[in-house]
């Protein structure tokens, strides 16, 4: 009887022709340069709209930069669609396959797979929320009326972002290491340590606590990558990460740049190590929680369905 990661070894096959080392360091700068040629794109074009309303186009340019506005963030998370063009163009380029090589079964995203686990993680979290609420003192950021204008346009640059990332760490470096190394200590824990590295920046506010604050991303990249290989398809993956980030950058934010779209706000300052520690630790307990839940009640793919191999035909 074959596993999962048997099926998943076999899918990923194709791809070891072309899974060199340098084709995926290149792969990786395509995927940064749509990401910044977007960039330039995306906030000209916000900065001309605010600019609309009497601001300098240069000062409405750092608005966008700065994160002070719901406009601004939602301006910075659109940005991630230049990664996916990158990561089409360097699989056409590098790899001479289409992007659907990485994605997975049927060679694109499992909706059903993605508004499972979506749906599993935010009744999870929203839960965990009104139990929790409280203790935590929790502030208003922005009315309700305001924050309904945001969230549907918040919740389309959120599945934007939180695909472009599935699809370069658990797309296309989890898909090209798996065909050259065995061990899922590499395919999966290689690029979910890349994963949490890349938050580094964000992790840094928190003082003594920035190495609490980068289990998260570690956690978040070693189950979507197991859920990955479970699965067969990003679609789980895609759906857990997108309710991770609903709930972190919608319903309770962090107060900082990234709390601007958020409805509430925890009431404390990042650096105050000893008050934000607990929230943390209760971040981390929610993830394993929620995770063991979802292994519970979602079973494996089974065998026998049509693999990624075919989307090379």
């Amino acid at each position: 009887m074959t596993t999962p990661l048997d099926n998943y070894r076999t899918e990923v096959a194709p791809l070891r022709d072309r899974a060199q080392i340098w084709r995926l360091l290149v792969g990786l700068g395509f995927a940064a340069g749509g990401q910044v040629a977007a960039t330039l794109v995306i906030f000209a074009a916000f900065a001309g709209i605010v600019a609309l309303g009497g601001v300098p186009f240069g000062q409405a340019l750092d608005q966008a930069g700065a994160l002070r506005s719901p406009g601004s963030l939602i301006a910075v998370l659109a940005t991630f669609a230049g990664v996916t063009a990158g990561l089409w163009l360097a699989m056409r380029l590098l790899h001479r396959a289409p992007l659907g090589a990485v994605t997975g079964t049927g060679g694109r995203l499992d909706g059903n797979g993605f508004a499972v686990a979506a749906a599993l993680f935010l009744a999870l979290g929203l839960v965990a929320v009104l139990l929790t609420l409280p203790f935590q003192g929790l502030q208003r950021n922005l009315d309700l009326g305001r924050w309904v204008i945001w969230v549907g346009p918040a919740l389309l640059v959120t599945f934007i972002q939180v695909h472009a990332e599935e699809l370069v760490f658990r797309g296309y470096l989890q898909a090209h290491l798996a065909s050259r190394f065995r061990s899922p200590a590499v395919f999966i824990g290689v690029p979910a340590l890349i994963f949490a590295s890349a938050h580094l920046p964000n992790a840094a506010a928190f003082g003594a606590n920035a190495w609490l604050v980068l289990l998260a991303p570690l956690m978040i990249g070693l189950m979507t990558g197991h859920l990955t290989v479970r699965t067969g398809n990003l679609g789980a993956a895609v759906g857990l990460h997108f309710a991770n980030n609903t709930l972190g950058l919608l319903l309770v934010a962090v107060p900082g740049p990234f709390g601007q779209l958020g409805l509430f706000q925890h009431p404390f300052d990042p650096a105050d190590v000893a008050t934000v520690r607990p929230f943390i630790l209760g971040n981390l307990g929610f993830l394993l929680l929620a995770y063991g839940a979802f292994l519970v009640l979602v079973p494996p793919r089974r065998a026998g369905l049509q693999h990624s191999a075919e989307v090379f035909k």
